[in-house]
């Protein structure tokens, strides 16, 4: 056997074993089966593509469905701002509000405590109004 029987693809049609019309039906042969295989390629490639364009589509309509959710607005700030306005934490708004003051004209106090008594007290009344609101 000679080095070119080894890399022909197509071993059976080689210049030294060709005879006539049995190395014409070995050429006519491997065309077809070479046109075969590239319609399959073809149709492998095609069909690749549309699952990458379906795949695309899907991506785009979780995208678009997470936007149409993230879209909602979040009331929790109104309904704690509301909250912070009730005869029930309005008194504690205003000792945070004079120790603040006291902070600003220099005195070395920590408001942290009439602070959280504050955010408590309006945590409390929004959370019922919070969670009624959820879906």
């Amino acid at each position: 056997m000679s080095f070119f029987d080894l890399i022909n693809p197509f071993s059976y049609v080689t210049p030294f074993h060709a005879d006539g019309d049995a190395a014409e039906e070995s050429v006519v042969v491997a065309a077809d089966a070479v046109e075969a295989a590239a319609v399959v390629i073809e149709q492998i490639e095609e069909s690749n593509a549309d699952e990458e364009e379906t795949e695309t589509e899907k991506e785009e309509e979780e995208e678009e469905e997470e936007e149409e959710e993230e879209e909602a607005e979040d009331k929790a700030p109104l309904i704690k701002e509301g909250c912070g306005e009730t005869l029930a934490c309005k008194s504690l708004k205003h000792h945070y509000d004079e120790c603040a003051a006291r902070v600003e004209d220099g005195s070395s106090e920590s408001c942290a405590e009439e602070f959280l008594h504050f955010m408590e007290c309006v945590d409390h009344c929004a959370a019922s109004k919070i969670f009624a609101q959820l879906k």
